[in-house]
């Protein structure tokens, strides 16, 4: 079991994505339970209540609170203004409707709203329940987009229920659970369609079809002109089974092996796993490493403990810039990771795969990879922005994911505009037909 630390403004502390997953679908009963904190409930009985005269003299102070969130994200959050996100425009918005809470709950389901307007799937408000949306890309399983006047399916999850069912990328959506696409997204972002940006109606429509956890949803899609509606379960319950997975498999296809990870980035036992794989499959001509099930990403000694087997020296993989010490101090401050040699060193070809589920820590091995010459198929990635780090508000007990620090690629682009070399839109595949490996087994060999 995993233990995660509660932190109080101003103090950071970083914690891998990977525990910050967990604990939030520990929350949310998808994945039983888990002793700590994070966004999950804590396991220790909770405090005695204070005394009804403390109560009185103690209520809630909701502009406090909005001081303290706001404060937050103006000196830490690395993603504040960005193309299509206008993080002071987003404030102001929800302003007025923070400061009316009435209760700290109330408060966080308004801050929730904050967070999804910023179409970012590392910001979360917590504590999570069951009455709020799976996080998503873990516990979610198609991916959506806004081209006007369409809401369309951009790629369906490998193994997900949607994809039993035959559900397609290209179909539109016709409803979600009895709402239109429109009415949706309104309720996801809290806010009118013709207010919200591109990135954040692409946001909307894929947190939407996510739905709640433990509860089935019912989809109608149109494909070839005419509309079928899908009950689907919750994808809370993929997410528990490739979390309960070994941290890996292999797979031969002729003189090719295949390594997939099973959303293990952030399980330390990762490194020997992968070691020993690497071990069994040292005779292939060709190794593809299929990071598009790691939506929940992980931590930089996994990743390097993987990279670390494809250099003769040591090189450079990412960059981070820390904006909070120019904002608080007017002192700028970058730094590159670097990835070492570790033993076996592979000598063959290799190939890397990246897609939609593809989150955090799993975008910067395809961009680490990358930096390194090897080359990289797949679609675009889950857009998990920054290193994250996690936040306890004292004033609300609202528990805040946040990117403070942002990631670039080694030519100093950022990370989240990464392209992989050969680009499938829907690259997700399915058992016997996966057109993405054979194409880059293909320009592998």
């Amino acid at each position: 079991m995993f233990c995660i630390k509660r932190f109080t403004f101003p103090p950071r502390a970083r914690l891998p994505r990977y525990l910050r997953h967990l604990a939030a679908l520990a929350a949310t009963g998808s994945l039983g339970l888990l002793a700590g904190g994070g966004l999950a409930a804590d396991a220790s009985p909770p405090p005695a209540h204070p005394p009804m005269a403390r109560l009185a003299r103690d209520p809630f102070d909701a502009s406090a609170a909005w001081g303290e969130f706001t404060e937050l994200l103006r000196l830490n959050y690395a993603y504040l203004t960005r193309p299509g996100i206008d993080g002071e425009a987003i404030l102001a918005y929800f302003e007025p409707r923070a400061k009316a809470a009435a209760s700290k709950e109330a408060f966080r389901e308004v801050l929730q709203l904050v967070a999804h307007n910023f179409a970012d799937p590392h910001f979360i408000v917590g504590p999570l329940d069951l009455q709020d949306y799976n996080v998503v890309p873990t516990s979610s399983d198609l991916c959506a987009r806004y081209r006007a006047p369409r809401f369309e399916l951009v790629d369906v999850r490998r193994d997900s229920d949607a994809q039993a069912q035959g559900i397609v990328p290209g179909a539109e959506i016709i409803s979600i659970n009895g709402q239109t696409p429109r009415a949706a997204v309104e309720a996801v972002m809290g806010r009118p369609l013709a207010q919200l940006t591109a990135p954040q109606l692409d946001a909307g429509i894929t947190i939407a079809l996510a739905g709640l956890p433990k509860q089935a949803r019912q989809l109608t899609l149109t494909t070839a002109s005419w509309p079928r509606t899908y009950t689907l379960h919750s994808p809370g319950e993929l997410a528990k089974r490739v979390q309960e997975a070994p941290p890996l498999s292999i797979e031969r296809r002729g003189t090719a092996a295949i390594i997939r990870f099973n959303n293990s980035l952030g399980r330390n036992e990762t490194i020997a796993s992968f070691r020993a794989a690497l071990l069994e499959v040292q005779a292939a001509k060709v190794l593809v490493l299929d990071f598009r099930n790691t939506p929940s990403g992980g931590n930089t000694t996994v990743a390097r403990g993987i990279m670390g087997h494809f250099v003769r020296r040591e090189q450079p993989y990412q960059v981070h810039v820390v904006p909070s010490e120019m904002r608080r101090y007017g002192v700028p401050r970058k730094f590159v990771e670097y990835v070492l040699p570790i033993a076996p060193y592979y000598p063959g070809r290799v190939v890397v795969l990246g897609g939609h589920w593809t989150g955090s820590m799993g975008e910067g091995l395809l961009v680490g990879f990358h930096a390194l010459g090897v080359r990289t198929a797949g679609s675009g990635l889950a857009d998990l922005l920054g290193a994250l780090f996690n936040e306890h508000l004292a004033l609300s007990d609202a528990k805040i994911d946040l990117g403070e620090e942002q990631l670039l690629q080694v030519n100093g682009q950022p990370r989240e505009d990464f392209v992989p070399d050969i680009f499938r839109e829907a690259c997700e595949g399915r058992a016997g037909d996966d057109p993405l490996l054979e194409q880059a087994i293909r320009a592998a060999r």
